[in-house]
């Protein structure tokens, strides 16, 4: 939990965060801030990618994660340009992209499959833990925004040392192997039924939830009420949207509750209605503040659902399929944020955030009419025995 804090919390989605004092220091406009964060979400995808064939040697994952979201977090502190800038923001991104695939492959060694589900989303709630440290940061920083920078650098090796360690505490011999090794047997991603389409909603549910990733914080501060001084609004917004995201660690017990399709039918209607609260009223502190807690709630609840939809889907192949889906939602946030980031320029915030509302809605009537039973958890598996 705490290297998903690092590398998504911290060094992934620090940038929006921070972006108020980017576009000061570096006179960005909407386009170049949108630019920035679609390199951003690119390079999780072509480290996630890269990772697939390094899925035996999770542990590996695990250094590339935290060396490329420190080497990337200390280049944003060190910038003199906007050009650098965007380069350490690109690095940083790629920290994520090994991560998930490193815990995965960690945790499928470490914990029995009965306990597996939980644990891959708890794991997963670490995102907003992340959110929460990196709000409290820029609170201790606001003058000196580069010092936060260099803090997020040292947390990624940190954690990076920290879960390394870790991992060697407890490797039961009846689950080593049983899943890393078999997820690696040759199969082809087309043999998976459904994986188009579920990969389709997580782009576009991606998609949507670019407005508040990229310009939520910026938009929430130009419009925060005259009683919080400077930028504590918008601050304090951030911090409860990573208090709220923890909540995502109860995915997994919402979709063994319910189904798969209820629970992505939920989780993204929490992020629209979270998405539609701080893009419509973001002078409003009551509204604000539960919007963006209903989309920190929701949009790591959503990717939990997505986890588990990869390990029902083939419970054998499920790192590689996780990291399909979660490039599926990469891919889809690189391209609201350029569309939306062109927006910005061109129109008004009501309007771009009321794109991201479509898109996200888009996630949501896309799915299919039915999904995988609660109790079907290896019906697919023989699509991924050896040929």
């Amino acid at each position: 939990m705490g290297l998903i804090a690092a590398t998504y919390g911290l060094a992934r989605f620090g940038y929006g965060l921070f972006l108020p004092q980017f576009q000061e220091a570096f006179d960005l406009d909407g386009a170049t801030a949108g630019l920035i964060q679609s390199g951003s979400f690119l390079s999780y995808c072509v480290a996630a990618v890269l990772a697939v064939p390094g899925a035996r040697w999770p542990r590996g994952l695990v250094i590339a994660a935290g060396a490329s979201a420190s080497l990337g977090s200390l280049a944003v502190a060190a910038a003199p340009s906007g050009t650098v800038l965007g380069i350490g923001v690109v690095v940083a991104g790629a920290g994520a992209g090994f991560a998930t695939p490193g815990t995965v492959g960690l945790i499928a060694r470490l914990i029995d499959e009965r306990g597996r589900e939980r644990a891959q989303t708890t794991v997963n709630a670490g995102t907003g833990v992340g959110l929460v440290i990196a709000g409290f940061l820029l609170a201790a920083t606001a003058q000196n925004w580069r010092i936060a920078w260099v803090v997020i650098g040292v947390a990624a090796v940190l954690t990076m040392v920290a879960t390394l360690i870790s991992a060697r505490h407890r490797m039961p011999a009846s689950s080593v192997g049983s899943t890393t090794d078999s997820s690696l047997r040759p199969f082809h991603l087309f043999d998976v039924p459904g994986l188009g389409r579920i990969m389709t909603m997580a782009a576009l549910s991606g998609a949507g939830s670019a407005a508040v990733w990229t310009f939520g914080r910026t938009h929430l501060d130009a419009a925060g009420p005259d009683v919080f001084p400077g930028q504590s609004f918008s601050v304090i917004a951030w911090i409860l949207l990573g208090a709220m995201s923890v909540i995502g660690a109860l995915a997994a017990q919402l979709v063994q509750r319910w189904s798969l399709s209820r629970a992505w039918s939920v989780t993204n209607l929490a992020l629209l209605l979270g998405t539609a609260g701080v893009g419509l009223a973001p002078a409003h502190p009551v509204i604000a503040y539960s919007a963006v807690s209903l989309f920190g709630a929701g949009y790591t609840a959503m990717t939990g659902v997505l986890i588990v939809w990869a390990m029902r889907l083939a419970p054998r192949a499920s790192p590689v399929i996780t990291v399909a889906l979660f490039v599926a939602l990469a891919l889809g946030q690189a391209a609201g944020a350029m569309i939306l980031g062109t927006l910005h320029d061109v129109s008004s915030a009501p309007v771009l955030f009321l794109a991201a509302l479509i898109m996200g809605a888009l996630a949501i009537a896309v799915q299919p009419r039915s999904s995988l039973p609660k109790d079907n958890a290896a019906v697919l598996t023989a699509a991924f025995e050896p040929r």
